[in-house]
């Protein structure tokens, strides 16, 4: 489930400036549009509140994959930007549904287990993340059209995504009983669930910057800034296999360094990939720049996922609703910030300062959670 979610959205972003100039449209008309996503995001976030509750999980995944897996396609079609907005919109809120959905059951496998695994998981989503990107970049170097690459990929998600679910009910993984924290903490409930609405938010919105910056524009700044010709798709690519590089290695890393050394170095990779996009002088030493981006990018979200899993062991669905909220809006502010910038001035200065807000936003979000554990511990760790 984790990888088809992970290669719907994946399929188009290497032809996005396909879709710009089939609309006529510039970097700041195209930056509203694609708002749409963190605008459907955020109703999708304050919708699986009230959605995901005990036994129904697995129906709102069911139901928001397949909306998911049909409407993709008429991205190819849309006659107009407002057109795309609206549509995007609806992939949003679905994509949250099925997002929080599924890490709700991926809380619940975690919840059986001594070691990590929520990096492993969502390492799946990354390796459906590069098929994705990697089928885009060959369907747009090959020049397939774009509603028949769409229209096909959408088939085989739809397979996928309804067999998978139709696993997991086999399965019968009891989401009810996702997150238990030990009996000598159940006092502590009402500090934890205030620490945890300080902290996540601040995370969510510095790993949204960090993750949506170079997904949504890497295709675009390789064209226009460093005239990359066939190698602009590449971008996304490198980034989302340098993320399942590091997905597959984190659970190790947390469990041998713990979770604040990595969340740490993860920040102190980007800088070094940010930097190297910057200095670059040839479109493949900035690929080299996004696969240390990605790699830092990587440890990230899965670690605020499962804290936002945990911060309320009796309403799961509020603490994901809480982080998909400020996910989605982190998504919403990066993508107009990038789109204007980089009309304005350019993309490198749009990237530094992506960064730089990013990097406050989530040591800001460690620092904080980090002082709360000292008197409660294992609110940041697994």
């Amino acid at each position: 489930m984790f990888f088809a979610n992970g290669a719907s959205f994946a399929n188009w972003l290497p032809r996005v400036d396909e879709v710009r100039d089939a609309l006529g449209v510039g970097n700041r008309d195209l930056g509203i549009a694609l708002l749409g996503g963190g605008l459907g995001g955020i109703l999708g976030s304050l919708l699986s509140a009230r959605l995901l509750r005990p036994g129904e999980v697995l129906r709102v995944l069911r139901r928001s994959a397949v909306a998911l897996a049909l409407a993709f396609p008429l991205i190819a079609v849309v006659p107009n930007s407002s057109a795309l907005l609206v549509l995007l919109t609806f992939l949003g809120l679905s994509d949250v549904l099925c997002d929080t959905a599924m890490n709700a059951e991926a809380a619940a496998v975690q919840a059986t287990t001594e070691k990590s695994i929520m990096q492993r998981i969502h390492g799946m989503w990354s390796v459906g993340f590069v098929s994705g990107s990697l089928v885009g970049w060959v369907a747009s170097a090959l020049e397939i059209p774009l509603g028949i690459h769409l229209v096909a990929v959408s088939a085989v998600l739809l397979v996928v995504s309804v067999g998978s679910v139709s696993s997991l009910a086999s399965a019968a993984v009891d989401d009810s009983t996702a997150v238990h924290p030990p009996a000598h903490d159940r006092e502590s409930t009402p500090r934890r669930v205030t620490s945890a609405l300080v902290a996540i938010p601040l995370l969510a919105l510095g790993a949204a910057a960090l993750e949506n910056t170079p997904n949504e524009w890497s295709a675009i700044a390789l064209r226009d800034a460093l005239d990359a010709g066939w190698l602009k798709g590449a971008g996304p690519v490198v980034f989302a296999a340098a993320m399942l590089f590091g997905r597959f290695r984190g659970d190790r890393l947390i469990d041998g360094l713990g979770t604040v050394r990595v969340m740490i170095g993860s920040v102190a990779s980007v800088g070094a990939g940010v930097g190297t996009i910057v200095l670059a002088p040839h479109a493949v030493v900035a690929l080299v720049g996004f696969a240390l981006w990605g790699l830092g990018v990587s440890v990230m979200f899965p670690q605020v996922y499962l804290m936002a899993a945990n911060a309320n062991p009796d309403r799961p669905g509020a603490g994901l609703a809480a982080m998909t909220l400020a996910q989605r809006g982190g998504f919403m502010a990066t993508t107009a910030s990038v789109g204007a910038l980089s009309a304005s001035t350019s993309f490198d200065i749009a990237f530094m300062t992506v960064y730089v807000a990013a990097s406050v936003l989530w040591l800001g979000g460690l620092a904080w959670s980090h002082g709360s554990r000292r008197t409660r511990r294992g609110v940041v760790s697994r």
